[in-house]
């Protein structure tokens, strides 16, 4: 009986030697990680989003990507469970704007829940890359209801539910691929997205624009080069795949008539032939509401460097030869980093997913937003009516190539201006928006969401702040709107105008605030 005791007691120990070497080791203990992606460009003409007017694909420039990152730790019912997801669309539809329930976001995760009844809801995270070359997707019926002419491509409400079924599938895909795997973080610098917002000596501000004349002042904020990285690896120290998260919407090619994933497509190719043709590229777009990939100053010198490096590629503003280098200036800043990040693998990360729907305070509208407002959306209407009227006088102008153009781009400029007389009268009852955010907490690294076009100031008071490390913000988890600063408001520029917005600056510094006690109650361990 003493021997077999003896026996027992040695096997015990010799099993917790084995597993503390292992963790000492850095072997791989409870954390699994799944990859998926999956082309969702349809396959047949569709609206595309992104500009006031209405545009009709006439082909493929290249291939639209939805990627799926799974993520859990432990086991059983009470294991922590994520899905993110990235798309090469404009925005992610939440019913935030419409009401709707038939929105992209929503119908994910029915779709997902339902197949895998162990997920919340909540622990799906969908994230639009802006791209400007991407199809329009929602409740619409038919064109006339967003552009209020009849046109030949897919309905939008088809749309959505098309590309609601692939990214649920290519999010189980993930799910049921998990195995066990480690990350390691790091961080990196590249010149992709600039503030587009120019000021004048008069303290007015415009959206691009000409920036050699006596008026030109300065441009109107910040810019934020860092590119935050999360790296995965399987149980063997191999790298699955790579996050990217950087403050650029992708809107190289943002007046094409060709679906496109902008520079991402390019940063994909790059990256796969420096790091694997395997690797999953996962593309987050941080807080750059007022920011682009377009340069205002010094672009004469910037489409010159493009002719050099790229002769014989079309270049200038909106060009291929833009878009490569933009995914070179990515590559580089990821392969910059990757030497070192074997060394730093993390195989048992703490590892939170918190969502809260915060209540932020609605931008208030005066009477003369609304007077203003409306008076711009007659104007617009007396110019769509007069447009519809000669089409019904003259058919044969449908004949004509892109004839939609004037007549799509007055409708919309008029239901742009009608909003804002809507949504004046629901803040009277209704002062307070309910949106979703997200706070995902990886080792010392934390990925916080947000539904908006945010300007960078709000993103950058966050990393300020955060006691994470490294602090991932991402927009555009969500339906958008931009969410402007005082600075921009009182300069009057395009994204701080009433109807661009459905949060001003006091919802703002109140989601900056509710984030960063998210973010510090990760930390603390609280709920």
């Amino acid at each position: 009986m003493k021997k077999h005791l003896i026996l027992f007691l040695t096997a015990a120990l010799m099993v917790l030697f084995v597993s503390f070497s292992a963790l000492n080791a850095g072997d791989p203990v409870n954390f699994t990680i799944g990859w998926a992606s999956l082309d969702i460009t349809p396959d047949q003409p569709v609206l595309i989003s992104g500009q006031f007017h209405a545009r009709i694909s006439e082909g493929i420039m290249d291939p639209l990507t939805v990627t799926a990152l799974a993520l859990e730790s432990g086991s059983g019912p009470s294991s922590e469970k994520t899905i993110m997801i990235s798309a090469d669309l404009v925005v992610i539809t939440d019913g935030t704007r419409d009401g709707s329930a038939d929105n992209l976001r929503d119908n994910v995760r029915r779709i997902l829940t339902g197949s895998i009844p162990e997920l919340r809801p909540e622990q799906v995270v969908l994230n639009a890359t802006h791209t400007h070359s991407g199809p329009l997707y929602n409740s619409s019926k038919d064109a006339r209801e967003a552009y209020g002419v009849e046109l030949d491509a897919m309905p939008p409400v088809e749309c959505l539910a098309f590309l609601s079924e692939r990214i649920a599938m290519v999010a189980e895909h993930a799910w049921n691929n998990r195995s066990t795997g480690g990350i390691s973080y790091g961080q990196s610098q590249a010149v992709v997205s600039h503030n587009r917002l120019q000021v004048d000596f008069s303290g007015k501000s415009n959206m691009y624009g000409n920036v050699n004349r006596p008026e030109f002042s300065h441009m109107e904020g910040f810019e934020d080069h860092s590119v935050n990285l999360l790296f995965t690896w399987d149980s063997k120290r191999n790298l699955t795949g790579v996050l990217i998260n950087l403050a650029a919407p992708s809107q190289v090619s943002e007046h094409e008539y060709k679906l496109s994933a902008d520079f991402w497509h390019d940063t994909r190719v790059e990256l796969r032939k420096r790091l694997g043709k395997d690797i999953f590229i996962f593309a987050q777009c941080s807080a750059s509401g007022d920011q682009s990939p377009h340069v205002m100053v010094g672009a004469d010198a910037e489409e010159r460097m493009q002719q050099i490096k790229f002769p014989g590629v079309e270049s200038g503003r909106g060009s291929l030869a833009r878009r490569k280098q933009i995914a070179i200036r990515i590559s580089d800043a990821v392969t910059s980093v990757f030497p070192y990040m074997r060394d730093h693998i993390e195989w048992d990360p703490v590892f939170t997913h918190h969502m809260k729907v915060i209540k932020l305070s609605r931008r208030l509208m005066s009477e003369e937003d609304v007077a203003g407002a409306l008076s711009e959306s007659e104007q617009w209407r007396e110019r769509y009516e007069q447009l519809l009227l000669d089409l019904e006088k003259n058919p044969a102008i449908k004949d004509k190539p892109r004839w939609y153009y004037e007549i799509s781009r007055s409708f919309r400029r008029m239901s742009w201006g009608q909003n804002v007389s809507e949504r004046y009268e629901l803040e009277k009852v209704q002062p307070l928006l309910p949106v979703e955010a997200h706070v995902i907490r990886i080792g010392d690294i934390v990925i916080a969401t947000n539904p908006f076009e945010l300007y960078l100031d709000y993103g950058m008071r966050i990393k300020a702040r955060s006691p994470a490390v490294q602090t991932f913000i991402v927009q555009l988890a969500g339906s958008g709107t931009y969410l402007p600063t005082s600075r921009s408001i009182a300069g009057g520029a395009y994204g701080a105008v009433p109807a661009s917005t459905l949060v001003g600056p006091a919802g703002g510094e109140e989601f900056v605030e509710k984030t960063l006690e998210m973010i510090n109650n990760a930390w603390h361990g609280e709920k």
